[in-house]
C-alpha cells in the first residue's frame, strides 16, 4: 500500500548520549493555546524526545530525557516558565520493560 511506510529510524541507546533520567510529563496549558503553540513551546527544549496532544485533562504529553534528575528538573523548570504553560505533572521512569 502506498503511504504505509512513513520512514525509517535508528533506535539509539540513550545512555550513549549520557541520558540516564527519563520521564513522561503531562503538560497543562491555557485553554486558548493551540497545538502549534504547544509544539513551539517545547520544541526547542533538547530533552523533549516527543510531544503529543491528548484528549483528557492535560493539553499534551511529553517524553523527556536528561543527563540526570537535576538536568530533568531544570528542563521542567524551563518548560513551566513558557508563557501559556500553567503546570506539569511528571512521572519519572524507573525502568523500561520494552520498546517497539
Amino acid at each position: 500500500h502506498e503511504g504505509v511506510v512513513l520512514g525509517y529510524t535508528a533506535i539509539v541507546d540513550p545512555e550513549a548520549f549520557g541520558w540516564r533520567a527519563e520521564a513522561f510529563v503531562d503538560l497543562f496549558c491555557d485553554g486558548d493555546m493551540s497545538a502549534a503553540a504547544v509544539r513551539d513551546a517545547v520544541a526547542t527544549e533538547p530533552g523533549v524526545i516527543s510531544a503529543h496532544t491528548v484528549a483528557g485533562e492535560a493539553s499534551a504529553v511529553l517524553h523527556v530525557m536528561a543527563e540526570d534528575t537535576k538536568a530533568l528538573e531544570l528542563a521542567l523548570e524551563r518548560i513551566r516558565a513558557t508563557p501559556g504553560v500553567t503546570r506539569t505533572v511528571t512521572q519519572v521512569v524507573l525502568s523500561t520493560l520494552f520498546t517497539r
